[in-house]
């Protein structure tokens, strides 16, 4: 595949897959502004829907990460029908496991409850077990979609896999427009699960456009399942540790404040959700780049390929880092602060948006990093740091909740992102050697840009609030903006001056367009 091809691709996956995300932020913002935060049901639900994505996404990742790598293989050498009997077998064998999951899920759904302040009262209880009961047969379609969007990406099939979560965030937004006032939280739980169900429904169609037909396959002993069961493994352990972190959040901040869990759980769609949709439409398209070749031994191609994509990315997540905490306040005030959501939890909500923006390169950045690991057919690096990051953000949430309240939580959960992302660029070089050359310079400069791109936006923001009063949809709209569009302007125009390689590039592309 071509750089210009690959570039090509990677943007239009990255289009479709932050539109995704954002059409899910909507959802989340339509539902809170019809049943507010403060609600101890509303938070019982984001909980709720929390705990089986917490569980499946290490195995779905893990699924994913050694699918791509065995069916390409496979592909790779004209070995068609070996890719095909490695996916029968890998679906039967992930659905038994899931199944023994979902009730290992449900069997210890109350003891998750009595860790929280759900547990409170009888009737806060009694719903916070039957909310993670419904929800838990989801892993099942967890499970599928994982395997279903790497059999496509690895047939170079990319658009609908970054389009899987359309559709379940438009039944949400369905039901809460047209049967919550019925139905309540209970209704938008089932919307839910049917929404999560969808998407990896949705994803048969294109399978059997590509030839595939499915056929019960069970073999443990296959060289392949063994194969994918010793890969699998440290990626589990390595995604497992980050799933416990983000369970130890959910339970802490469930356990110090329920009625902060759907505004910490929405704050984190905003920032970790948002940067991972951008990273993951990024590595949707590397990773099998990088796996070929490793595969062909051209180390060379595959330093470049990683290199560059390290500096790109790296140039693009310290301005969003920068820009998210200079613009927390309109853009909380544009998403959050509508219907019954009060002014202290918006609040509440800059506060924690600050506090994870900075850890999106440390987050991004390990993304990227993994996979370059994974090529190489190393995952024992990734899982050890998975419980590196699990100990820090551990004993930082301990060390600083004493000290700042909730607030602790999203605080250690990005200092222990940026330490892991410090370990994996250590390890990363030790086994490959030089791979990126020159990005700590384009790193300084980009962070340099960054705070003078701060510095703009705060005196816009100031001078908007000095002249503009009102807190219609058209007011809200221009105090968000304006400002993102002069950071957008002062970053790129210092970013094309300091030299930054992606920001020239594009800089240069832009105005030669315009000037013809």
């Amino acid at each position: 595949m071509k750089k210009k091809n690959i570039g090509s691709l990677i943007g239009s996956v990255m289009v479709i897959m932050i539109a995704s995300r954002l059409l899910a932020l909507l959802s989340s913002q339509i539902y809170m502004s019809v049943f507010g935060t403060d609600s101890i049901y509303i938070n019982i639900y984001s909980y709720a829907i929390n705990i089986p994505n917490i569980i499946f996404t290490c195995i779905g990742t893990a699924l994913s990460t050694v699918v791509i790598p065995i069916y390409v293989g496979h592909r790779a050498v004209g070995e068609g029908q070996k890719a095909k009997l490695f996916a029968d077998n890998i679906i039967t064998v992930s659905t038994v496991l899931t199944l023994l999951l979902v009730i290992a899920g449900m069997c210890i759904a109350p003891l998750l409850v009595s860790f929280t302040g759900f547990a409170s009262d009888d009737a806060s209880r009694s719903f916070a077990v039957k909310s993670l009961m419904i929800v838990m047969p989801v892993m099942f379609f967890y499970a599928w979609n994982y395997i279903f969007q790497g059999m496509l990406q690895s047939e170079g099939k990319f658009w609908l896999p970054a389009f899987v979560s359309v559709p379940s965030s438009l039944i949400v937004i369905a039901y809460v427009l047209f049967l919550s006032d019925r139905f309540g939280v209970t209704g938008l739980l089932f919307a839910t699960v049917a929404g999560l169900a969808l998407q990896a429904l949705i994803l048969v169609p294109p399978l059997y456009r590509a030839g595939y037909r499915y056929r019960v396959r069970f073999r443990l002993t296959d060289p392949d399942i063994i194969k994918a069961g010793k890969m699998t493994v440290p990626v589990l352990l390595g995604v497992g540790a980050y799933q416990l972190n983000m369970l130890f959040n959910s339970t802490m901040i469930a356990r110090y404040d329920a009625g902060m869990v759907t505004i910490l759980t929405f704050v984190q769609n905003i920032t970790i959700q948002l940067v991972l949709a951008f990273v993951y439409s990024i590595t949707a398209v590397v990773y099998p780049k990088l796996s070929e070749s490793a595969a062909k031994g051209d180390m060379n191609e595959y330093k470049q390929t990683l290199g560059g994509i390290l500096k790109t990315v790296s140039a693009l997540l310290v301005p969003i880092s920068a820009g998210f905490i200079a613009v927390r306040e309109p853009l909380l005030d544009f998403l959050v602060a509508w219907g019954k959501v009060t002014g202290e939890a918006v609040a509440k909500a800059e506060v924690f948006l600050s506090l994870y923006a900075v850890g999106i390169i440390g987050i991004g950045l390990k993304e990227i990093l993994d996979r370059a690991l994974y090529s190489v057919n190393n995952t024992k690096i990734s899982a050890v740091n998975g419980f590196v990051i699990m100990i820090v953000n551990v004993v930082l949430s301990l060390s600083l909740m004493p000290v700042m309240g909730a607030y602790g939580i999203p605080l250690a959960y990005s200092l222990a992102s940026i330490s892991g992302l410090c370990n994996l660029m250590w390890q990363l070089r030790r086994k490959v050697g030089s791979f990126a050359p020159g990005m700590g310079a384009e790193l300084v400069k980009s962070i340099v840009c960054s705070c003078v791109m701060m510095g703009a936006v705060w005196c816009v923001n100031v001078m908007l609030n000095g002249v503009i009063s009102g807190s219609g949809i058209g007011v809200r709209i221009i105090k968000l903006a304006v400002p993102a569009l002069v950071g957008v302007v002062v970053y790129a125009a210092t970013g094309a001056i300091a030299g930054i390689g992606m920001v020239r590039t594009y800089a240069g592309k832009i105005f030669s367009r315009f000037s013809k």
